[in-house]
């Protein structure tokens, strides 16, 4: 029982990213499908696991970004628009059928090269 409540006083210790390291850390370590269950291994009780399994799930459908330090300062760039992120989710959807997810990976590689070359010619005409 010291044992359970040792575990439950880490997890409430653990800062946010060590709480979503454990998560893909134990995701990582598993073969197969597993139950939510399992994320009492690292601490995390059944509401709580649900609530971070939901935040995950809506970041991953979000379009990609990417992080630039300049200086002092973030900069946030978008690397991807609400289509490609479409695609993107298209593309891994296994009920797909494979020859239309091919065409989706097509479609979003297509996509992000004509993205990339429209932010280079902004970026080349603001010079």
């Amino acid at each position: 029982m010291d044992k359970l409540n040792e575990n439950s006083k880490d997890s409430q210790r653990r800062t946010l990213q060590e709480r979503i390291e454990a998560i893909f850390d134990l995701i990582d370590s598993e073969e197969d499908v597993f139950p939510k269950s399992r994320l009492k291994q690292i601490g995390l009780n059944p509401r709580t696991a649900e609530k971070w399994l939901k935040l995950i799930e809506y970041i991953q459908n979000q379009p990609k970004i990417r992080l630039i330090q300049t200086g002092h300062n973030t900069l946030i760039e978008k690397v991807e628009g609400k289509y490609q992120a479409l695609m993107r989710k298209m593309a891994i959807d296994n009920t797909v059928p494979f020859e239309q997810r091919l065409q989706f990976v097509t479609d979003y590689l297509k996509s992000l090269y004509s993205r990339e070359k429209m932010v280079n010619s902004r970026k080349n005409n603001e010079s």
